[in-house]
């Protein structure tokens, strides 16, 4: 078995209270890094990535631990339908008819009034 897979099994083997525990172990392990990292006296910068994934992985099995107390014990036991042989068919939905237009009269534009010609200002001519 992989390292990881190790891991997880272990923590998969512990219960509520093992996994707070170890989750807050994590923790203070990766704020210690952090301070090391800040004055310079961490050797392996790997480390600091393996924790985070280690406090990934023990809160991923503290919410799979939740969802299955959630879950009633008549819903994970459930009776097997009949399984169909031949594949859902793909239908289209129909398409709604279009409203015909025939006895309509064609849509006219609104008319706008064409602005008429402003009178010119009459200019008096000079009588000489």
């Amino acid at each position: 078995m992989s390292k990881r897979t190790e891991a997880t099994k272990a923590l998969r083997d512990m219960n509520d209270a093992e996994l707070d525990e170890h989750l807050h172990q994590q923790r203070r392990k990766l704020f210690e890094m952090r301070f090391q990292q800040a004055t310079g006296q961490v050797e392996n910068h790997r480390q600091i990535r393996d924790i985070r994934r280690e406090i990934a992985r023990t809160m991923t099995v503290q919410i799979q631990l939740q969802r299955v107390a959630a879950v009633p014990e008549e819903a994970m036991v459930k009776p097997a339908g009949p399984v169909s042989a031949r594949a859902p068919s793909r239908t289209r939905a129909k398409r709604a008819p279009v409203p015909s237009l025939a006895g309509h009269p064609p849509a006219s534009t609104p008319s706008t009034p064409e602005a008429e010609p402003a009178d010119a200002p009459e200019t008096e001519a000079d009588d000489e």
